[in-house]
């Protein structure tokens, strides 16, 4: 009997643990496909670019044979492999089941094609509400400092 009871619990946690496995296997997936989806993949190419572009106008003095192997040293899938986590840490497979349904929706890829215009036009009307303040601070400050130096 201890012995079946001992088949049965080993067999429950066995169970358990290739279920978890496959959860585990279908959440990276859907991470991958938000990833696919959200066009990470590609923004990544695209830092390595911008990287490896600013590194060479820093270091003038370094051959391009040394950036084209430099280049391909640099895994972008090895950073992929190090960002999955973070998505598996805060996002339940419920959770990215629902966000890639909406990035596949026409709704979500407007958002997608219409997010890096926003974000620049955004940074622009912020730059410029930003000038002004420093702007209406510098001169309220010196306001400021005269009324202090009249006293």
């Amino acid at each position: 009997m201890k012995k079946l009871i001992v088949f049965a619990v080993i067999t429950m946690v066995a169970f358990v643990s290739i279920a978890q496995a496959e959860v585990t296997a279908a959440k990276r997936r859907e991470i991958e496909k938000m990833l696919r989806l959200t066009g990470m993949e590609k923004l990544m190419a695209q830092m390595k670019t911008q990287m490896i572009s600013g590194m060479k106008t820093q270091m003038t003095q370094v051959p391009e044979e040394f950036w084209t192997s430099f280049e391909s040293k640099m895994d972008m899938r090895a950073l992929l492999e190090k960002i999955i986590p973070l998505y598996d840490k805060y996002y339940t497979i419920e959770d990215l089941k629902a966000v890639n349904a909406f990035y596949e929706s026409t709704v979500g890829q407007k958002v997608l094609s219409t997010l890096p215009k926003i974000m620049q036009e955004s940074m622009a009307i912020g730059q410029e509400w930003g000038e002004k303040i420093g702007e209406q601070a510098a001169a309220e400050a010196e306001k400021e400092l005269k009324n202090k130096n009249r006293k």
